[in-house]
């Protein structure tokens, strides 16, 4: 996740390639702000000053996220690399602990930095603007940065996951009951009840101050409310797997493929929603080195699929992992939404035994979940959950896979295939 460009402490610093737009807009609003304040500032000036903003900001998101990964390392918790976030939310490379309390000290350390931070270059600023006006420049962009690092702190602390806040909330809640999914339902509550309240303050700002600022207060309340759902959302459908095993989701292993066969051979079956079949093992004699599944496919255009080999396309180590029969359903499923693909191998004694699918998944939910209507009895199912036709798992728990693309219009199903390794 994200490109490497440094290692701090022996921790891998990982970026998305979105940072230059947004240190770019940082710099932008920075020079806005420095000429607002001194309209005789020359634009090179003014340019340079608001390049180092942009830059005070990175590394103070930089310090947030290494505060998290060195309060975790302490709480003896390996973090080999970290993602930087922009004003926070959570990403699969944040460190976490099993113990609430450790986790609520985790989640705590990033906005305690960024506060602090925030607190010491207000003194420097401070004594800045003491120094007359040729220190008027430093002093501005001194304002701005401890602006910055004060808001990355504070919101950080609203009390709605994925920010800080909300982990926060969810872990005391853990903690003092004992159980994390009773902390998953506190932060679901607490976000949806935050993200509303910001919504109402944005749609008062706007009308009271007819500034589109009320506009983007607003979405960014309703952002939290949607996260919030899915946090709510993930807990009913751990509610749903929970005591079962891959063993009783996966799709049973009777199709594997060799890494030198074209994709047209089976393109067609895969993305027959009712073949049964939404991802294929890889197989090079009796060892499996890949995967291959719809998702895969459709990032091609039709015309490709004579052409490109299976080995060209399919999902390898590392990024591929293997599950065993007997794991819980529930760690499968965060296995195959860590790994952003459509399904993984089940393996048992080193031989392939079946396909942990997207679509195995959404099976297994709406079966149990006619069963539950017939009987009057079990937990209520996710929101978005489907019948077994159309079956595929609630987005709050599998995000798409990395590799899916928008469908498109499915072929004619052409014969059923079963090409061998």
């Amino acid at each position: 996740m994200g490109i490497p460009i440094a290692r701090i402490f022996g921790i891998e610093i990982r970026v998305q390639v979105t940072w230059a737009f947004i240190l770019a807009l940082v710099a932008v609003i920075a020079v806005g702000q420095l000429t607002t304040v001194d309209p005789q500032l020359e634009q090179v000036t003014a340019w340079f000053l608001g390049g180092l903003v942009a830059l005070g900001f990175f590394l103070s998101s930089v310090s947030h996220d290494l505060a998290h990964a060195l309060v975790a390392r302490r709480r003896g918790i390996a973090v080999p690399s970290i993602a930087i976030s922009f004003f926070g939310g959570a990403s699969p490379l944040d460190p976490a602990s099993p113990d609430p309390g450790d986790d609520a000290a985790i989640a705590a350390s990033g906005p305690i930095a960024s506060i602090v931070i925030g607190l010491v270059l207000l003194v420097l600023m401070i004594g800045a603007a003491g120094l007359g006006e040729r220190f008027d420049a430093a002093a501005g962009v001194l304002a701005v940065l401890v602006f910055l690092n004060m808001v990355l702190g504070f919101v950080n602390l609203v009390p709605a996951y994925p920010l800080d806040g909300g982990r926060i909330i969810r872990d005391l809640t853990w903690r003092r009951s004992g159980s994390e999914r009773a902390g998953w339902r506190a932060a679901s509550r607490s976000g949806r009840f935050t993200g509303w309240f910001i919504v109402g303050l944005g749609i008062v700002y706007l009308i009271a101050a007819e500034d589109v600022t009320g506009a983007l207060i607003a979405l960014t309340g309703w952002f939290l409310v949607l996260s919030s759902n899915a946090v709510r959302d993930r807990v009913r459908l751990d509610e749903f797997v929970a005591d079962h095993l891959v063993s009783e989701a996966m799709e049973p292993t009777t199709t594997t493929v060799s890494p030198s066969l074209t994709v047209d051979t089976f393109a067609a079956q895969l993305l027959d929603v009712e073949s049964g079949i939404s991802a294929v093992p890889v197989m090079r004699g009796d060892e499996i080195i890949g995967l291959l599944s719809a998702g895969q496919i459709r990032r091609l255009r039709r015309g490709q699929w004579a052409s490109t080999h299976v080995a060209d396309v399919m999902a390898t180590p590392p990024r591929l992992t293997f599950l065993a029969p007997t794991a819980s359903l529930r760690e499968g499923l965060e296995q195959v939404a860590k790994a952003r693909l459509d399904g993984l191998p089940v393996l048992e004694d080193g031989k392939l035994v079946g396909v942990l699918s997207r679509r195995s998944i959404g099976r297994f939910i709406g079966e149990k979940r006619a069963r539950a209507e017939v009987t009057g009895r079990g937990p209520k199912p996710p929101a978005g959950s489907v019948p077994p036709e159309a079956a595929t798992p609630p987005e709050a728990a599998l995000p798409p896979a990395h590799d899916a693309a928008p469908p498109a219009e499915a072929p004619p199903p052409e014969a059923p295939t079963d090409p061998a390794s």
